[in-house]
This record gives C-alpha cells, sequence and structure tokens, in this order.
C-alpha cells in the first residue's frame, strides 16, 4: 500500500518555515546553527516516498496507455480486414447486378424471338387458310378426275404432287413452329431462373455487406473510447510529471538545506580546525565533461545552472574524499542519484553525486583521500561520471577554485 502523500503546497510551507530561499543562494538554516537536522531527513524522506509513489503513477498510467493503444491498433487491423471484405462484396455485387442486367437482356430477347416467331406462324397460317380456302372453292379433285383431266400422264403427275406438297408443307411449317416456339419458351424460363439466382445471390452479398458495415461502425466506436481513455491517461500522465518535477525541485532545496545545516553544524562541533586543502576526488581521471555555472540542460531533469563539475570516468572508478571530514549525508534520490555530502568544518563542504556505489555512513568521520564510493551514471545522468560540488557559508561555489 502506498505511503499517504504530502502535497506540494504542505511541502513548501514546511520549508518557509525553515528557511527563505534566492535565486542563487542556498536555504538558509534555523537561527541555531547546532538545529537538529532530523525534521529536514523526514521532510526528505516524506517526499522521496512522494516521488516514489508519483512514479509509480506514471508508470501505471503508461503502462495502461501502452495496453490501449495495443488494443486500439489491434482493432484498427481488424477494421481494415472488414474494409477489405466490404470492398470485396461491393465489388461482388456490381458484378452480379451485370450478369442480372445481361440476363434481363437476354430474357427481352428471348421475348421478342418468341413474338416473331408467333408473328411468322400466325403468317403461315393465314396463308394456310388461304390454300384451304382456294382448295375447297376449287374442290379437291380425286385421283380419277386428275388422271381424266390431265392432258398427259406427266400433267397428272405434277398435279397430283403438287396437291399432295402443299399438305406436307403446312404439316412441316406447323411442326417446325411448335418446336420453335418450344424451344424460345423453354429458353426464356431457363433465362429467367437464371436471373432469379443472380438476384438472390446479389441480395445475399448485399446484406452481407451490410452486416460487415455494421460490425464496422461498432468497431470505430470502440476505437473512439480507447482514444478518449488514452487522452484521459495522458492527461493523467502530465499531471504526474508536473507534480514530480515540482516535488523533485522540493526534495532538491531540502538536500540543500540538510548539507547547508551539517556545514553549519560541523562548523560550531569538533573545533578541530578547517580543511588545510582539497585534493581532486576522481584519481582516475582529469576529464571534466561539464563546468560550474550556466549550461544547456544534457537531459531532462538536470539543472542549466550547474553548481559543480562533471569528471568523466569510467564506471566503477574510486572516488575519494577531497578533504577529511564527516560524512553528514550518504543517500540517493532522483535527481543526483547515490550521493554523499561531506562536512569539512569551517562551513566547507564537499558533495559527490551520481555514484553506483557508496562506502561510507551518515556520521562517519573520513581522512583525505579514503575512498568512499565509486563512479556510475544514477539519476539524472547521461553517462558515467562524478558531479563533484564544494559548499561554502552554504552556498555553491565554483570547485575549480579548491581543486585547481
Amino acid at each position: 500500500m502506498k505511503r499517504k502523500r504530502m502535497c506540494g503546497v504542505c511541502l513548501a510551507a514546511a520549508l518557509a518555515l525553515t528557511c527563505i530561499f534566492t535565486s542563487e543562494k542556498l536555504p538558509c538554516v534555523m537561527a541555531s546553527q547546532a538545529a537538529d537536522t532530523s525534521d529536514l531527513e523526514a521532510q526528505r524522506q516524506e517526499t522521496q516516498d512522494r516521488i516514489d509513489d508519483i512514479k509509480s503513477d506514471i508508470e501505471s498510467a503508461e503502462n495502461k496507455i501502452e495496453e490501449l493503444e495495443n488494443s486500439k491498433s489491434s482493432l484498427q487491423g481488424y477494421i481494415s480486414q472488414l474494409d477489405k471484405e466490404a470492398n470485396e462484396l461491393e465489388q461482388r455485387i456490381q458484378e452480379l447486378n451485370g450478369e442480372i442486367e445481361n440476363k434481363e437482356e437476354e430474357v427481352e430477347q428471348a421475348k421478342l424471338d418468341l413474338e416473331e416467331a408467333e408473328d411468322v406462324a400466325q403468317q403461315q397460317y393465314e396463308d394456310m387458310k388461304m390454300r384451304i380456302r382456294y382448295l375447297y372453292e376449287n374442290g379437291t379433285p380425286s385421283m380419277l378426275e386428275l388422271l381424266l383431266t390431265s392432258q398427259s400422264f406427266a400433267d397428272f403427275l405434277n398435279r397430283s404432287t403438287y396437291a399432295s406438297q402443299m399438305t406436307s408443307y403446312d404439316r412441316q411449317m406447323l411442326d417446325e413452329y411448335i418446336a420453335q416456339k418450344e424451344a424460345i419458351e423453354e429458353k426464356k424460363a431457363e433465362l429467367e431462373l437464371e436471373e432469379e439466382e443472380l438476384q438472390l445471390l446479389a441480395d445475399a452479398a448485399s446484406e452481407q455487406k451490410k452486416a460487415v458495415e455494421s460490425l464496422i461502425s461498432a468497431k470505430n466506436a470502440e476505437i473512439a473510447s480507447y482514444q478518449a481513455q488514452i487522452d484521459s491517461e495522458s492527461s493523467n500522465a502530465d499531471a504526474y510529471e508536473k507534480d514530480l518535477e515540482e516535488q523533485e525541485r522540493l526534495l532538491d532545496q531540502i538536500e540543500q538545506q540538510i548539507a547547508a545545516a551539517a556545514a553549519a553544524a560541523a562548523q560550531e562541533g569538533d573545533g578541530d580546525g578547517g580543511a588545510s586543502g582539497f585534493i581532486w576526488p576522481c584519481p582516475s581521471s582529469r576529464r571534466i565533461t561539464s563546468y560550474f555555472g550556466p549550461r544547456p540542460q544534457p537531459t531532462a531533469g538536470a539543472s542549466t545552472n550547474h553548481k559543480g563539475i562533471d569528471i568523466g570516468a569510467s564506471y566503477g572508478s574510486a572516488i575519494v574524499a577531497s578533504a577529511s571530514g564527516r560524512v553528514t549525508t550518504s543517500t540517493y534520490s532522483s535527481s543526483a542519484g547515490n550521493y554523499i555530502v561531506i562536512s569539512h568544518g569551517n562551513g566547507m563542504s564537499t558533495v559527490y553525486m551520481h555514484c553506483s556505489a557508496l562506502y561510507v555512513s551518515v556520521g562517519e568521520m573520513v581522512s583525505q583521500g579514503d575512498t568512499i564510493a565509486a563512479v556510475g551514471s544514477t539519476g539524472y545522468s547521461t553517462g558515467n561520471h562524478l558531479h563533484f560540488g564544494v559548499i561554502k557559508n552554504g552556498t555553491y561555489v565554483n570547485p575549480l577554485g579548491y581543486v585547481g
């Protein structure tokens, strides 16, 4: 379970009661130089707990956003597939409608063919009636009559053959008409059935497309819901980030107070003399990567008013006490990482930040040159280095004025 959080306003009010800030100097200590730093330590711990809680909230928000983005992305992929399916259905519908139109044209042509055949049959029927009327009016001669009236046997054959051919022709034309009519009617029925089947396929494809479009609409609504949740979580994350920035600023102020108070306490304390000189704190390297004073922000959260020097060195390199003194701080913060503050008396303290490991504890006395930590890249850092700072009477000063 998370600790109860202390709001930024309350913490700021507590700090305001402790000291007054300026743009250049660290916060002053309370009127009594021997004031105990336990309250400040408690405030620092509470602020660090608050920072940890905010980071946890930010991580939760980021995880939620990532989860929502993944769900949204999956839905978008599904919708793309549905769009493709809808387009294919639309294409199929167009093809079926084209086939239906062709069948309709064929059915109309079959109707015209049937009408034409009926017209031809009707004309043949009229012609046949005329021939029958002619034969009836002139009488149908018997074979004996044809023989007796014929001028020759050839004439007889021609006249008998003509009468027989007329009857045979009419019969043949009638049979052809019946066969043609039946063929056309069968073809027309077949075409109408095919047209009906095509229409059923087109209707089914249309209904399927409507179902797909309805599903796409529903999925788009889900995406809108995911986006709204993403926007909400992003807004929460932004608020957490602002809160984190404020809390880390307050933590930095508290840590500066602790260092200043410890330096003052050491000055009033043992009376065993101040530092007679400082030595370079990183024996393995003298490469300065960032100097004291104003600078561009090297990474998010880092200061643009550098209160020390950065010494680039390999990971794990030894960090030594620049002068003898008492360890007043040995802890971790999100900005400074693992860091140590040593009070040397006479208002002088040194600070060692971004360590990979700490080898001394608060209250421990160290001698000049003792290994107190190892180089690392904890806190706001872009690479392995030692941030080395010097505090004089509560104010950060240029370390190169002391270590050359």
